[in-house]
């Protein structure tokens, strides 16, 4: 297989991507909620996750991983630093997970672990016109933190004052009022399409949605999956497993630090990237449609195993599909064309950058 044929497979992720509309709603964005607040939180979660946090301004966001003593994953989040912590996005079923990892750490610290899942709802917007339509639906223009991962958060109000706010509106106090409309805007860092996360009071879900509908296209998650995997947002527990080092998930030095200090499992770390290397790497993956790979499926060059699938979703409107995969250290070659037993194979940076070889 050669470079054009890896072009090919860009070329045709790139089309796709320019048919979406300009804003797709993604209607039941499954992701828990984990709030880590109190003085010590920012200190604390230094010292517990992969991540350098210390120093970061208000409004920044970060994702972690949390391993054990011998470098294996227990736990991954996307953080967002606020004033009074840290709020941890999580994969919905893994919030207990990530509160009893931290709680196992918290000894004397003064702060306070919860899980606030059942407190907001999350709609995740995509799109060039993400960011316009979270505008039209609050009372001023997000304004977001400059940090140089991309990812950041906002406080937001809504644009309008349900029937039971009214309702409300001669009992509650004008602060109070004010902190039972709020909500939250989240901006990604995916180089390939616009992305902005609203987090709104459970309350207000179906009213936030009344607005949406006239803006955008509504989705579902399943539809959007190819996204996911596009932009390299790893499910704990399907595409990272307590099974893997954080070496072999990411060698992003925002997510995993080379020189912050002492955390679990960061002595693994450091004998990996100083004297050794990982035998398998999470990567992007781009193959042809179809039943023959699905999630779980081994990925074989000449009968010899090369990786493994851990998603797979089709590209709307093409014969390709994407994914997302371990491969074998000698098999990983970013741009390269895998000639395997179910037909080619790309390899890809996480997120894919779709840029073609040469």
């Amino acid at each position: 297989m050669t470079s054009d044929d890896f072009r090919q497979h860009v070329e045709t992720i790139i089309r796709a991507i320019r048919d979406l509309p300009a804003c797709l709603a993604v209607e039941h964005w499954h992701q828990a909620e984990v709030v880590v607040s109190g003085p010590d939180a920012d200190d604390f979660l230094h010292r517990v996750s992969t991540a350098p946090l210390r120093g970061l301004t208000t409004g920044v966001g970060r994702r972690m991983l949390f391993l054990d003593a011998k470098g294996h994953v227990k736990a991954a989040a996307t953080g967002w630093k606020r004033a009074e912590g840290w709020a941890l996005e999580t994969e919905l079923g893994q919030a207990e997970n990530l509160v009893e990892h931290l709680e196992w750490f918290h000894i004397r610290e003064r702060l306070e672990i919860r899980n606030t899942s059942q407190n907001s709802r999350k709609i995740l917007l995509l799109g060039k016109e993400a960011e316009s339509t979270v505008r039209g639906i609050t009372k001023s223009q997000p304004e977001f933190a400059v940090n140089s991962a991309g990812l950041a958060e906002t406080r937001i109000d809504l644009d309008f004052l349900t029937e039971q706010d009214q309702q409300t509106n001669s009992t509650l106090g004008t602060r109070e009022l004010q902190n039972h409309a709020a909500a939250w805007a989240r901006r990604f860092d995916h180089p390939l399409l616009p992305t902005l996360e609203l987090v709104c009071p459970a309350s207000q879900e179906k009213h936030v949605w009344s607005r949406l509908r006239t803006t955008a296209q509504v989705v579902s998650q399943d539809a959007c999956e190819w996204l996911r995997v596009l932009f390299g947002m790893w499910s704990y527990g399907r595409d990272v497993t307590e099974e893997r080092l954080g070496p072999e998930v990411t060698d992003d030095e925002r997510v995993i630090g080379l020189s912050k200090g002492c955390y679990p499992g960061q002595e693994v770390v450091a004998r990996i990237v100083s004297r050794g290397h990982v035998n398998w790497r999470l990567r992007g993956l781009s193959l042809p449609a179809g039943p023959k790979l699905a999630p779980g499926s081994e990925i074989l060059v000449d009968g010899k195993r090369a990786g493994w699938l851990t998603s797979v979703a089709n590209v709307p409107g093409t014969h390709l599909a994407v994914g997302l995969g371990y491969i074998r250290r000698e098999f990983d070659i970013l741009g390269k064309m895998l000639l395997t037993d179910a037909g080619p194979v790309g390899v890809h940076p996480l997120p894919f950058r779709l840029e073609s070889p040469g």
